[in-house]
């Protein structure tokens, strides 16, 4: 289902139509808890990430992360696990620590370092449903200033609970491997030659940053629409969008879509984000509301930002390779290196990288 579609965009009447927008922060605003967690029925280990939104010389909110005291997850019928630190703000279950359960409730207790507590409301994991299929279409746009580019639109067919609210969640991840060649790395400021330590390492001379695979997240969240609903069949639900670029199909690529369940304050909780996101690339669309939280404070009135919620998740995945790109890319080109030669340590060449091959890799 590769069906091209040319999108042609003219930003003549956007330029001439926008004006400066001046945002004033509050001068009552102060530094608030900012919570983002999550625990499925896949295995762990599970993240809590905790921070706080504070201001930057008098403008703009910012994050930064924080340690608490202590975080414990607990579930409904009597089973808990403290969360150990892995790097500030960042917390983990073991790996072979509590895992999610459908029709199970779970919640998070946050004791900070001064000694305010907060807790998660009780969230229950409903049953997934199933990915049925992912499929992609060519599209392609016009930039006012480059040549066209290209990307795959990702769809899903899925399936929900008979009788359930069916509200899901779907979420694309792109991967990809790429090879790069340290040894061959050069300065920028005048292309003389800077070989990265890891090129070589060991007695045999071992690069340890030559291979990595490649983590790409979507922009803004998808979730369900029960207007795309037909017998309890979701057809054509928008997953993602994946930019087609040189290096991530050269060796392999692989789409991945989870279906995952929401109760109703996760799924109000996307819905709002999902439609924030969209209003923002929107010059006519109004702005939504405030995020609702399910984090508050115990014998106090704040609340966090961000949620703690249980879902359950069913995936598919496709694995796409040059082969599969319907047209020809450019070898890229950079000042100092080889054409279509990356010459950097792989873990530097893109965010979200790793030498760690995922687990479940084909």
């Amino acid at each position: 289902m590769k069906k091209a579609s040319i999108l042609l965009l003219s930003c003549f009447f956007v330029s001439s139509c926008i004006d400066r927008i001046n945002i004033e922060v509050p001068d009552s605003y102060s530094s608030q808890l900012a919570v983002d967690g999550l625990i499925t029925d896949e295995p762990g280990p599970y993240t809590v990430t905790l921070s706080f939104s504070t201001r930057i010389e008098g403008f703009l909110p910012f994050r930064r992360l924080v340690s608490a005291a202590k975080i414990t997850l607990y579930d409904n019928v009597g089973n808990s696990e403290q969360l150990q630190e892995k790097e500030q703000g960042i917390y983990q279950t073991k790996p072979g620590g509590m895992r999610g359960t459908v029709g199970r409730e779970y919640f998070i207790k946050i004791e900070l370092q001064d000694g305010k507590v907060y807790e998660s409301l009780p969230d229950k994991m409903t049953p997934a449903g199933n990915v049925d299929s992912i499929y992609y279409e060519l599209e392609s746009f016009q930039p006012v200033d480059g040549p066209t580019r290209y990307g795959f639109r990702i769809y899903a067919d899925a399936q929900g609970i008979p009788n359930g609210d069916n509200l899901f969640r779907w979420k694309h991840t792109g991967t990809f491997v790429i090879q790069t060649q340290p040894e061959l790395h050069r300065s920028p400021a005048n292309c003389l030659l800077e070989i990265r330590p890891c090129a070589y390492v060991g007695p045999y001379n071992v690069c340890t940053c030559c291979t990595c695979w490649v983590n790409q997240y979507d922009e803004k969240p998808y979730v369900s629409d029960n207007q795309l609903i037909t017998g309890g069949k979701f057809k054509r639900i928008e997953a993602g969008f994946v930019p087609i670029e040189f290096y991530p199909f050269q060796i392999k690529y692989r789409m991945e879509v989870k279906q995952m369940s929401l109760s109703r304050v996760a799924f109000d909780y996307w819905r709002t984000l999902q439609t924030q996101k969209e209003g923002a690339n929107s010059l006519f669309q109004p702005p939504t509301g405030k995020t609702r939280t399910n984090i508050f404070q115990k014998n106090g009135t704040n609340e966090a930002q961000g949620l703690f919620y249980a879902s359950a998740v069913k995936l598919k995945q496709l694995y796409l390779t040059n082969n599969d790109i319907p047209i020809i890319l450019a070898v890229p080109k950079a000042a100092c290196d080889p054409p279509g030669i990356i010459a950097e340590d792989c873990r530097l060449a893109y965010r979200f990288s790793s030498t760690t091959q995922p687990a479940d890799w084909k």
